[in-house]
């Protein structure tokens, strides 16, 4: 463990249905990025969008380290599964 805590572990689903899993002590997610020009210094010039990059950072073996960079629009779903989750009518139930 760190000074951040214990790592997390992420579900990804992917838009074309893998999954895996992604260590992180840290998500950045944007809200679809910005161009870094204003647009009235563009002087009239269509004002683009960047694609909004989902991040994920972990502290492992010391080192801060990306774990995860990817386009919002290629991941379908992203489920925290650190902790197990009870399954009803399973053990201890």
């Amino acid at each position: 463990m760190s000074d951040r805590g214990p790592v997390q572990t992420y579900e990804i689903t992917w838009m074309s249905g893998h999954i895996e899993t992604v260590l992180a002590h840290q998500v950045s997610w944007p809200n679809n990025g910005m161009a870094l020009v204003p647009a009235g210094l563009m002087f009239g010039a269509a004002q683009e969008s960047a694609p909004s990059i989902i991040r994920m950072h972990a502290e492992l073996d010391g080192h801060w380290t990306l774990t995860l960079s990817a386009r919002e629009e290629d991941i379908r779903t992203i489920r925290l599964v650190t902790q197990p989750e009870p399954v009803p009518g399973g053990e201890g139930q």
